[in-house]
């Protein structure tokens, strides 16, 4: 058998330190949020409200949110990638779908047994999202 030798020039280890050192940051995150226990940056409920369930969607996440031992009784949900939190109560929480209502006449609907989330303005066209994800 031949001794076989590699040869790096400084172009391919550069590339192997850039790429090593890139996935060192990028797992940097979720190392830190599994050993420190802390609550994941997608954790978006009210301070004093316990997540029930996380759903994404093609364009939002969505927590349903309550009080500890009750009832689901929040809808908190952001665009995804944004950091602002819009946290609704619901006008209806019958499991599979949920309902919520802003002040200016916007209905959210979520279906989890459809696996859709419907918002309806007060004028103009619904739009749906299809859900992609859930725990």
């Amino acid at each position: 058998m031949k001794n076989v030798k590699f040869q790096l020039n400084y172009k391919q280890l550069l590339k192997v330190a850039l790429i090593s050192a890139g996935t060192f940051i990028l797992l940097i995150p979720v190392t830190s949020a599994q050993t420190s226990g802390a609550k994941p940056k997608f954790f978006i409920c009210s301070k004093g409200m316990e997540r029930f369930a996380t759903i994404v969607t093609t364009k939002h996440d969505i927590n349903l949110c309550g009080q500890p031992e009750k009832q689901t009784s929040v809808l908190a949900f952001r665009t995804t990638g944004k950091s602002q939190v819009t946290t609704l109560p619901l006008v209806s929480s019958q499991h599979p779908v949920y309902s919520a209502v802003t002040s200016n006449g916007t209905t959210y609907k979520l279906d989890l047994e459809q696996k859709l989330l419907t918002i309806t303005p007060k004028k103009g066209q619904p739009s749906t999202e299809k859900i992609i994800g859930s725990d």
